[in-house]
């Protein structure tokens, strides 16, 4: 046994389980510009086959086909010019050589199937999220259909030989000779594997994203159409490409290409490979001159993509020698579908893996059980008929497993398969995933509750402020206390926000921050100042018009408590996205070396902040700036250059691309979820882990006004996405009641009980500036069409029967669920369509229906209210908290208040995603009651009241106008001690024992 054989079958199926599993393909960097990366894979897999065949023919003589002679009895000790040649398999063997034109035309054929292909290959994924289930997996079917039509399986036998079948045979006798036969032996196990790999196909992706496909235009029909021609050409291709390898293996007939000077087929398709190749670089080209808008594009590689295109481009061309070596030993057919069974197990088993926890997402174990065994009944059929002597030629098999060696690695495999799916076995849910979430609310609102506001007076304040933050308070901490105090306050002692928010900037001595706030406020792009000299704050650096009123309320804010705060100057942000992105290891390097603050020591006296600070603030005018110092990045993809950069080089942010944007992402929930549902409402917006987001709200995909930096700079901003590092600070909006809750006669806020069962939203397209189809992903247009339109199936958590106490995710319609949903659905955007340009103002035009605009008093009536982010975050959502009604939230941004909140305890937490929403909304208000439905379940009314009433009383404690001032004054102080020369000496220490207490009516 040449075991050095058995190198190019192995490598065959490592390569193919490689990129079988998700992150080569799936979710690779490489498909961000796919004509690139294929014209590269094209190119190297040709000029690979080139050089092997090239350096096979100079080392290597052809070996002869294995045949039989047929030699006239009469003429026993010579052989006539005109000899018969017969193969092992019975079958004479025909000697035809094909002329240069015929290969040329043949080849040209060729290359214009793969040229034809690549270019729909672009247009799918150009808008994969309306495309179907891949048919790749029917193509070994087809390979082996070719195969039998190549060699018909009615053996023919030389004139002297008898035939030894029988005129007539049973039924049984032909469906063993058809199983059995030399040619016609893959076609069953083929078929097996083809229906078990589309199955597996179609049950993985059967929970789809809420990534827009319209229904609107032509898109929807257009994709799977060209899925279909691009089928044709696949099976065109298979034909082709037989034709050309010449395994050895197989009889040759009139199909067999052989070349009259005897050049390898193999060259002649690698060059083949490398004039496709050559085709997509001339097409490239001539589009260069002709679209400048994608010359950027097209010549600007990123180091992830060019990692991405390396592992591509090493593993498809080291795949593709495989399977020749493997077509030369074992046939093409034997090298195919040891490709696609290593390809279809390791899909099947990616498929198993889903699901587990918490049963989410929904998949029927039973259907990939069926799989499985349709798989390994067709690799049983493979083995036992490939392993039969009568349809080999012995002379080409180095190495082959015997029956006992196939027999052992089935029972092995089918014992895995069965210890996986065990495993794996998804049970039903006993108690609903919202109902531990609620319990489990209450308790970390108690928690936090309990430690914001242990201190009782001042001293306690001082040592808890020691003991949390190991340093002293700022100074001016007393004012401060009382300020908290005067106001009612309950929170006192929990301001990790501003801890957070101020970490990046305690690396930087205080002459580096007052020279990093004058140059951003020297670049005027979209920032403005607010200067604080001798207790009065005013603004200047001239902003906007329209921006203004956001600068007065900031002043407004501070000047209640300005005269306790040092002098300083400070730059806020005027644009609604973030503007602060900081690359990891930057961000690390400042956050794991800070400047130290003093120890406390109770023997210390306090010491004030620096006098004469005001002359050590820059003159703007006289600052130098760099025109450069913010990047533009408004209307364009962000994700990449912005939104995780902050992330670390082994997260999935920084390691994947979700491109697909059809399915769901089930590996991006896992680590803030409870089955389908939100259990880490801080990590849900994290981008670390959740490439998907990319591709999930404005911000990433196109934001209206994006000016950003890289460089740590302190600007403050009323909001900003997780993965920026600006300083948050109350918003101006809130504060001056730009968005108030009030009600009259006209316009009640009744009791929960008594408004209408409803979830309510009415918005415009503000999200962010919608070009080249990005509105499809934006959460607010997805939100609209997921509950308004029928284009894929949502899970839901139901009952499994109507006395059933045990649930189980479901897929149904929308149309299906709203239809036994005791909870209604008004949910609309408000037109026109805002922040398009061309075709997708139009697009989306005709996509959604509009509703009329209402008047926000109006919500108060319904008893579900859905809030949403629009370009920064929503200024809707406390005045919604103040109402009688539950707020359903999804969002990115987060505020200054991010923690006082409790998700499940004061709202109702939806999934970016939107997966969620459906099942929440039966959770509460009931599902199948007075429809009478087979999956009936009770509404949860009186949590749902609760949670209204608890988010009311809740907001109005902690939310309020004097809260948003108190939050600024701690934040002031704090960053009023980082900007101060003597900040490891400043710092408040407590009263004096003997001193005589002076306090200031606050």
């Amino acid at each position: 046994m040449d075991r050095k054989a058995l190198l190019f079958p192995c490598g065959l199926v490592l390569a193919s389980a490689y990129l079988s599993t998700a992150p080569p393909v799936d979710y690779s960097f490489a498909l961000d510009k796919p004509l690139h990366t294929i014209a590269v894979v094209l190119l190297l897999t040709g000029l690979a086959v080139v050089a092997t065949e090239a350096g096979s023919s100079r080392n290597t003589q052809p070996r002869p086909t294995a045949r039989y002679v047929a030699i006239a009895l009469r003429h026993g000790q010579s052989r006539p010019a005109s000899e018969e040649i017969w193969t092992e398999a019975g079958q004479p063997g025909r000697r035809r050589a094909w002329g240069v034109r015929a290969v040329g035309a043949l080849l040209a054929v060729l290359l214009f199937a793969i040229c034809g292909r690549v270019a729909i290959f672009y247009r799918v994924i150009k808008d994969v999220e309306c495309s179907g289930p891949s048919t790749l997996a029917f193509l070994p079917l087809v390979a082996a259909l070719y195969h039998s039509l190549r060699h018909p399986s009615l053996r023919q036998y030389p004139a002297w030989s008898a035939d030894p079948r029988p005129r007539t045979q049973p039924q049984l006798d032909r469906l063993s000779a058809f199983i059995f036969d030399a040619s016609t032996r893959y076609i069953a196990p083929s078929l097996l594997l083809s229906i078990s790999s589309f199955l597996v196909i179609i049950k993985s992706g059967t929970l789809r994203s809420t990534y827009i496909c319209p229904t609107a235009n032509s898109t929807a029909t257009i994709v799977p159409s060209l899925q279909g021609l691009a089928f044709l050409l696949d099976c065109l291709l298979v034909q082709l490409i037989y034709r050309l390898v010449d395994d050895g293996i197989a009889p040759p007939d009139d199909w067999t290409i052989h070349l009259q000077d005897g050049t390898s087929n193999l060259l002649l398709v690698g060059l083949t490979l490398v004039a496709s190749s050559l085709v997509l670089l001339v097409a490239g080209i001539v589009i260069y001159p002709a679209m400048p808008e994608h010359r950027e594009w097209m010549l600007s590689f990123s180091s992830d993509y060019l990692f991405g295109l390396l592992r591509l481009s090493l593993m498809i061309p080291f795949m593709t020698l495989c399977f020749l070596k493997s077509a030369r030993l074992y046939g093409v057919l034997s090298s195919v579908l040891m490709a696609a069974f290593s390809s279809a197990y390791i899909s099947l088993l990616r498929t198993l893996g889903t699901g587990v926890s918490h049963s989410f997402p929904p998949k029927s174990t039973v259907g990939l059980v069926l799989c499985l065994a349709l798989l390994t009944i067709a690799l049983i059929l493979y083995l036992v008929t490939d392993t039969n002597i009568e349809t080999r030629v012995r002379s080409k098999i180095p190495v082959r497993l015997g029956r006992n060696q196939s027999v052992t690695f089935i029972v092995l495999l089918v014992a895995f398969s069965v210890g996986v799916v065990v495993y794996r076995r998804q049970g039903p849910v006993l108690e609903h995933p919202i109902t531990s979430l609620i319990q489990v609310a209450t308790v970390q609102h108690e928690q936090w509750k309990s430690q914001a506001h242990r201190s009782e007076s001042l001293a306690e304040a001082v040592v808890h402020y020691q003991q949390r933050y190991n340093r002293d308070p700022p100074p001016n901490f007393d004012k401060w206390y009382h300020f908290a105090v005067g106001r009612n306050s309950i929170v006192i002692d929990d301001y990790d926000n501003i801890e957070e928010d101020l970490a990046p900037f305690s690396s930087f001595n205080a002459d580096d921050l007052r020279l990093r706030t004058a140059t951003v406020l020297a670049t005027k792009e979209g920032v403005a100042g607010i200067r604080i000299r001798d207790g009065n704050a005013e603004v200047f650096s001239n902003p906007l018009d329209t921006h203004r009123w956001s600068m007065d309320g900031a002043v407004m804010m501070i000047q209640h408590f300005a005269e306790f705060l040092p002098d300083m100057d400070l730059a806020l942000n005027l644009h609604d996205e973030s503007r602060v992105a900081v690359p990891y290891e930057r961000l690390q390097d400042a956050l794991d070396n800070p400047q130290p603050y003093p120890i406390p020591e109770p023997s210390r006296p306090s010491k004030d902040f620096s006098k004469d600070r005001a002359t050590a603030w820059l003159d703007i005018g006289r600052v130098r700036t760099d025109p450069h110092f913010f990047e533009e990045g408004r209307i364009k993809p962000s994700y990449e250059n912005f939104g995780s950069i902050a992330c670390s080089p082994k997260s999935r942010a920084r390691k994947e691309r979700h491109w697909i944007t059809k399915t769901f992402c089930h590996t991006c929930t896992q680590h803030h979820s409870m089955g389908a549902f939100v259990a880490n409402w801080s990590l849900s917006a994290d981008p670390c882990h959740q490439p998907d987001l990319a591709n999930l709200h404005g911000m990433h995909l196109s934001p209206a006004s994006l000016w950003g930096t890289h460089d740590i700079v302190p600007i403050f901003s009323q909001s900003r996405a997780p993965g920026y590092v600006d300083i948050r600070y109350p918003s101006p909006w809130n504060y001056m009641d730009k968005a108030r809750y009030e009600f009259d006669e006209k316009f009640p806020d009744p009791h929960f009980q008594d408004k209408e069962n409803m979830l309510f939203w009415r918005g415009s397209t503000t999200e962010g500036v919608t070009t080249q189809g990005t509105w499809k992903g934006m959460l607010r247009q997805r939100l609209v069409h997921l509950l308004n339109n029928e284009t894929s199936r949502q899970p839901i958590l139901l009952p499994k029967g109507d006395r059933s106490t045990h649930l189980e995710y479901v897929l149904q319609r929308t149309a299906a669920i709203k239809k036994y949903l005791e909870t209604k659905i008004d949910v609309r955007l408000v037109g026109p369509i805002a922040r398009c340009a061309g075709r997708d103002c139009i697009d989306q035009t005709n996509e959604f229906g509009f509703g009329d605009p209402v008047d926000f008093r109006q919500h108060w009536r319904y008893r579900y209210l859905f809030d949403a982010d629009g370009a920064g975050f929503s200024g809707r959502f406390i005045p919604f908290l103040q109402s009688n009604s539950v707020v359903f939230k999804t969002a990115l941004f987060r505020e200054w208040y991010e923690g006082r909140l409790t998700a499940w305890k004061h709202f109702v937490p939806v999934d970016l995603r939107l997966h969620d929403i459906l099942s929440t909304l039966a959770y509460f208000g009931g599902y199948g009651i007075e429809q009478r439905s087979r999956r009936m379940m009770e509404g949860r009314i009186k949590e749902a009241e609760s949670i209204a009433r608890d988010g009311k009383v809740w907001t109005e404690k902690v939310l309020r106008k004097e809260d948003m001032e108190v939050y600024m004054f701690r934040l002031l102080l704090e960053w009023g001690r980082l900007t101060d020369d003597a900040r490891t000496e400043v710092g408040y220490r407590g009263e004096r024992k003997g001193s005589a207490v002076r306090e200031r009516g606050l």
